[in-house]
């Protein structure tokens, strides 16, 4: 049968399936050892030297989120006392009234209290903590109903007296 043609029907071979990948199995690490890169080391920042005793103050139950008061408080964290209150004085927006509040109020503390010289202090450190959250509701289309998050905080100020000479 010479003349024989190639049924069209014929099934062709379907290709092979591939088989799923392996997952990598673990290589013992006496195989391949490589050290490890040396980080370099990075000179660190000097810190100020401070005397006498630190004085806090602190403002509770603040109706400001945590969020906005902390992107003021960035601004003048580490710097002196009367710098921070200035620049706060000048910052239009309204966290850093209530920050400013908080920082004179150490500042009274620090003078009347521990009769420290105010020119020398510097804001050591300064933290705003979550505080209470309010929750509420918006109502919405269909019957339906958003929570509304009202943030609270808690501000902590430290001022103490950087050392003479520094």
């Amino acid at each position: 049968m010479a003349n024989e043609q190639e049924d069209p029907i014929e099934k062709k071979p379907k290709a092979a399936k591939k088989a799923p990948a392996k997952k990598a199995e673990a290589k013992p690490a006496a195989a391949k050892t490589v050290a490890p890169k040396a980080k370099k080391a990075r000179p660190r920042k000097a810190r100020p030297v401070f005397e006498g005793p630190e004085v806090r103050a602190v403002a509770k139950w603040i109706r400001t989120a945590p969020r906005k008061l902390r992107l003021v408080a960035d601004m003048v964290r580490g710097k002196k006392a009367s710098e921070a209150v200035t620049l706060l004085d000048f910052t239009n927006k309204r966290a850093a009234r209530t920050l400013n509040k908080v920082i004179k109020s150490a500042i009274a503390n620090a003078e009347n209290n521990h009769e420290l010289d105010t020119n020398k202090l510097v804001v050591s450190q300064l933290y705003v903590d979550q505080g209470p959250m309010f929750k509420r509701y918006l109502p919405k289309s269909r019957g339906r109903a958003t929570p509304v998050l009202k943030y609270g905080s808690h501000i902590t100020v430290v001022v103490r007296q950087r050392q003479e000479g520094i």
